[in-house]
């Protein structure tokens, strides 16, 4: 929810600044499929996970780690937007924490009860959590972990990583670029007139 509402800031911020959504809708994306697909493995995971269904418990780690190659496949394939390189970091960072610690994404108890996400601190506590697990003594890679709470008034308080940070300025990047291209192209468009001009003082 929390990635919505960078969209939508995002989005405002760059009709502020005299950006248009047609010059974002001019944005070709490659491999889009991949993206949703991601998107719909880690969206059914937290849907169906406290359903403590039998498939979902026994095979969410590989279901994480497999929408993570994914979302890296489609962002390889789109390296060449501005942006992208920033959110391409975040995402590698997110996927070697969770791979080495088993295909979860650990979070720090403290950071939860900073956010006041009690209830979820409690699913976390019972182990009843199939994308993200407690940070422990075991944990690997703990600076990468979920730990930089992100309380009230935040519209939704979460405890991110510096992967997720890196990610959202990724996607702030790539929208005000999207935006505001066309804007910038037709800045350094000189007129035919003054190009005429130009060429017969050459």
């Amino acid at each position: 929810m929390l990635y919505l509402y960078i969209i939508i800031i995002s989005i405002l911020i760059g009709l502020f600044r005299k950006g248009t959504l047609s010059s974002l809708s001019q944005i070709s994306f490659k491999k889009v499929e991949l993206l949703v697909l991601a998107c719909l493995i880690q969206g059914g995971l937290v849907f169906f996970g406290p359903r403590k269904l039998e498939f979902i418990l026994n095979y969410s780690s590989y279901a994480m780690i497999l929408s993570y190659i994914m979302l890296i496949i489609a962002v390889c394939y789109n390296r060449a937007l501005k942006g992208m390189n920033i959110i391409f970091l975040g995402i590698i960072f997110n996927f070697i924490v969770i791979i080495t610690n088993g295909g979860h994404m650990p979070v720090l108890l403290s950071s939860l009860y900073k956010a006041r996400l009690y209830d979820l601190a409690q699913i976390l506590k019972e182990g009843s959590y199939v994308t993200h697990t407690l940070i422990t003594e075991n944990t690997l890679f703990k600076f990468l972990a979920d730990v930089i709470p992100l309380p009230s008034p935040i519209p939704d308080p979460s405890v991110v990583s510096a992967g997720d940070f890196l990610i959202f300025f990724g996607i702030f990047s790539l929208i005000q670029n999207g935006m505001l291209e066309k804007k910038q192209n037709s800045a350094v468009i000189i007129p035919d007139s003054e190009t005429e001009e130009l060429n017969s003082e050459i």
